[in-house]
């Protein structure tokens, strides 16, 4: 597991495609304590968390919600879930809505009582009964083993696994899969009713040359059970460069139709799963 293989930006593209494009009702949820997901949208829809004040870089509208107000919320049934969950779009006709990230869960982490942190996420959803209003509920984790990573698998009906095409990818799969096994473990009341699945392995950064690699990485013999998407995510430096660029607003005809495709082999990959 490491980072640098545009996990959060195929998140983040993924998911507003869907809710921009294909009207579907998405939730994104900002685990990663550098809140990379959290800052592109801050950026694009010009709003900052009240710590932000003294920037005069970030937006002018200050928000209240974040992922640290659900981890140290002393009764989830009592929070409102306006407290929680940001509505990013004013149009009525699009369901994008964010907890954002903040810079601030680290400390929560090192404080202790990471248990309660551990389910938060899964209460909240269940509490809150997000999943009936939702198509999709994206959570975007850290690429390191921590307390977010089982709190982001715990309500999770499948993974997906972003990986850039290198000698160490093979490693990095079956290091992720022995860290979902170690989780679940433990945790089998929460995976009783409905047992997360690896939805597959999606290619990222990817250029015309790494098709070798690729090939040899999928014929590893650890890989052979492994799902691999046809469909690989491209690599632009718009996407590196730009944090608040965002696919579906740019006439990129390669681009938006990557994106597409990428989502129309992961709705599949999923109804054929549930079927």
């Amino acid at each position: 597991m490491k980072g640098g293989v545009g996990k959060t930006t195929l998140t983040k593209e993924l998911g507003y495609y869907m809710a921009s494009e294909k009207n579907k009702k998405v939730l994104f949820i900002d685990l990663d304590p550098q809140s990379n997901l959290t800052q592109s949208f801050f950026l694009k829809y010009g709003l900052r968390h009240t710590e932000d004040l003294n920037d005069p870089s970030r937006g002018s509208t200050v928000v209240k919600q974040s992922i640290q107000s659900l981890f140290e919320a002393s009764s989830i049934k009592k929070t409102p879930i306006e407290d929680i969950i940001l509505n990013l779009e004013d149009d009525n006709d699009i369901i994008l809505d964010l907890i954002p990230g903040t810079l601030s869960t680290i400390f929560l982490e090192r404080a202790g009582n990471t248990s309660n942190m551990e389910k938060s996420i899964y209460n909240f959803i269940e509490e809150k009964e997000l999943r009936n209003s939702y198509d999709y509920i994206l959570i975007d984790c850290p690429p390191t083993f921590s307390v977010y990573t089982t709190a982001a698998l715990l309500p999770s009906d499948y993974y997906l696994v972003p990986v850039d095409p290198s000698i160490y990818s093979v490693l990095g799969i079956k290091m992720l899969e022995k860290v979902v096994n170690a989780i679940k473990e433990p945790n089998r009341v929460f995976f009783k009713d409905k047992p997360i699945r690896n939805l597959g392995v999606v290619f990222t950064r990817y250029k015309d040359e790494s098709s070798e690699l690729i090939e040899m990485i999928k014929g590893a013999s650890a890989m052979r059970e492994m799902y691999f998407f046809s469909e690989k995510f491209l690599h632009t430096k718009k996407l590196i460069d730009k944090p608040f660029y965002f696919i579906s607003d740019f006439d990129d005809t390669r681009l938006r139709n990557n994106i597409n495709d990428l989502f129309e082999e992961m709705e599949g990959r999923i109804n054929g799963l549930q079927s």
